[in-house]
């Protein structure tokens, strides 16, 4: 269905389909080639192609992707990111009203935890979220028969068109699907709905395959909108505009090292084993009689020549180029915050560490502040239709590093503890400041005292016994 699109939305769309591509891996890389020029994604070998060998050439086109392994940074990265976000459940304080609500924010049994992951996760590959709030149709119903408000979720390839006037967002078209029967198949159809301010009231209506119909008028305790209860989210501003995808440049080296390995694998497929050569005199009815079962290029072949014939081996000289090539984009995509295991030997400073671990996460941190804040507001609406008043708060997890300490500096005040140089309130708190826990050390204590180490040692659990037998008598003699 045609509808107007944004310069921005057009810009952006081709870089939203390699992020979500290499995010899916080889299979979502291979899907890129389809109707793409490859400006921003892969690039067919330019084979000759001629009426005669059109078959040959699709099969080795076909078979140059096919022996390319893709190396999926982005989506690793991508996923650690959203767990990052998702290691500590979305805090809320809502009105005792709007409790089952947030058991099912979407309609559909979407906890808020559950619709905050799928915003973060969705400004990590995009940068650009929509969600509408959308009142319940209680007009006639009794009190049992109340419906909710619900949030429903757009993605950035679903908001094609806006228009802000004034500094106030007046117009929103958003691309939906929908099931209609046909017989008796059910076919799925796309149409738009549209959010505008007419003469200064909002109203949704719907275009499918005719003209716009369903035009609908919400309203707050019998009051008409004045504006459009929709909340854009970026990945740096929650506002209409286009904020980049984060992603991107990560995915775009990762669609570069994939095609560097089809390269390599091509190369080597085809030039990496030796080639036997045979010079001779004589006339091939004559080597064939010497050699009936052919020429042998194994390791324990017997081939009969002449005295004066030569036999060579050719094979490509091991220059590394692509490989070694591999490997840079390998180490960009890090610098770019992949996700990956690296070699525990590589050497770096602990001031390099930090800088890349706060880097990495800094990004991160904005989305977690922003789906945070336009989700509240998304909630205060929905309560706002439903006509229930009191305070509301929401905070999505942004705890991913303590401010001033690396990974190895908890590491080494984990060490010192274990080695008896510093007491065990010192992890205690270096813990709760990096967010593990929110529990106090008396808490912690008493859950270490009733679980116990993990995979102990029957000779460490015996001297732990004897140390609290001796605990034990001394309080008794103190006594």
């Amino acid at each position: 269905m045609e509808t107007k699109l944004d310069k921005g939305y057009t810009d952006n769309l081709p870089l939203w389909a390699q992020v979500r591509a290499a995010i899916r891996g080889k299979q979502g890389a291979i899907k890129l080639l389809d109707g793409s020029d490859g400006y921003y994604g892969l690039v067919p070998p330019a084979y000759r192609v001629t009426n005669d060998n059109y078959e040959t050439v699709d099969k080795r086109r076909r078979s140059y992707f096919a022996r390319g392994r893709f190396f999926n940074a982005t989506g690793r990265t991508h996923d650690a990111y959203v767990g990052m976000v998702g290691a500590k459940p979305v805090e809320t304080e809502v009105p005792e009203g709007l409790i089952d609500f947030m058991e099912s924010v979407d309609g559909e049994n979407s906890t808020t935890n559950d619709f905050a992951l799928e915003i973060a996760s969705e400004l990590l590959v995009t940068g650009r979220y929509g969600v509408l709030v959308d009142p319940p149709s209680n007009e006639g119903k009794t009190r049992s028969q109340m419906e909710t408000s619900k949030l429903i979720g757009y993605t950035a390839e679903s908001m094609p068109h806006h228009v802000v006037s004034g500094g106030k967002l007046v117009l929103v078209d958003l691309l939906e699907l929908y099931w209609e029967k046909e017989g008796d198949e059910y076919e799925c159809k796309e149409q738009v709905r549209r959010l505008e301010l007419i003469d200064g009231v909002y109203t949704s209506k719907i275009k499918r395959d005719g003209g716009w119909e369903q035009l609908v008028t919400p309203s707050i305790n019998g009051r008409p909108l004045n504006y459009i209860p929709f909340q854009f989210f970026g990945s740096e501003q929650n506002k209409p505009i286009y904020d980049r995808p984060v992603m991107f440049d990560l995915a775009h080296e990762n669609m570069g090292h994939f095609q560097l390995s089809c390269d390599n694998l091509e190369n080597l497929h085809y030039h990496g084993q030796g080639m036997t050569n045979v010079f001779s005199d004589a006339d091939p009815d004559t080597i064939a009689e010497m050699n009936p079962g052919g020429i042998d290029v194994g390791a324990k072949g017997v081939n009969q020549f002449a005295q004066q014939d030569r036999v060579e081996i050719l094979q490509i000289a091991a220059t590394g180029a692509i490989s070694t090539e591999m490997e840079r984009v390998e180490k960009r995509m890090i610098m770019l915050g992949a996700q990956v295991t690296q070699d525990s030997a590589t050497n770096q400073t602990l001031g390099a560490k930090e800088i890349e671990s706060n880097a990495s996460t800094s990004q991160l941190k904005r989305i977690a502040v922003n789906t945070s804040k336009g989700l509240q507001w998304c909630i205060e609406q929905a309560s706002l239709f439903m006509g229930i008043s009191g305070e509301i708060k929401v905070k999505v997890n942004d705890q991913f590093v303590t401010d001033d300490m690396t990974a190895q500096d908890v590491q080494s005040v984990f060490q010192a503890v274990q080695g008896g140089s510093l007491p065990q309130s010192v992890l205690l708190n270096t813990a709760r400041k990096a967010g593990y826990t929110d529990k106090t050390n008396e808490e912690l204590i008493e859950e270490l005292n009733e679980e116990g180490a993990t995979g102990e040692s029957e000779e460490l659990a015996r001297l732990r016994m004897e140390n609290d037998n001796l605990r034990e008598q001394l309080n008794g003699a103190t006594e």
